[in-house]
């Protein structure tokens, strides 16, 4: 395990969350897991499976963001940045080039996750 792992963690359109972890260089994409108490435990067990100490960052767009942070709240050590699209803006200069050297056959919501995972990475 890493000291830290760096996470992004993004909703689909079906209501159930994507994850990234972002280790030694590569982005390893989780498993949908669904918005039920149920599902939410389930992503703070692969999260702290993966990791330990995480830096985790979200970009809030409904209250089911604020849901998830109660749950990933508890694991040890963590850190969540809420990241804003001004913040997001901010980073374009970098994140581009970041995702242009990753090159993943992934749908939006991996790709979104996977900006925020380099976001948690990049924000001090």
């Amino acid at each position: 395990m890493n000291d830290r792992c760096y996470v992004g963690i993004d909703s689909t359109d079906d209501n159930e969350w994507i994850v990234a972890l972002l280790g030694k260089g590569s982005v390893i994409l989780s498993r949908p897991f669904k918005n039920t108490p149920a599902g939410l435990g389930d992503l703070v067990r692969y999260i702290t499976e993966q990791g330990i100490k995480p830096k985790i960052c979200l970009k809030p767009k409904s209250p089911t963001e604020f849901e998830l942070i109660k749950f990933i709240g508890g694991i040890p050590d963590v850190e969540v940045v809420l990241m804003s699209n001004a913040g997001l803006k901010m980073h374009q200069s970098w994140l581009p080039r970041v995702m242009a050297t990753a090159s993943l056959p992934i749908p939006n919501s991996a790709s979104q996750a996977h900006l925020l995972a380099y976001c948690a990475e990049r924000v001090a």
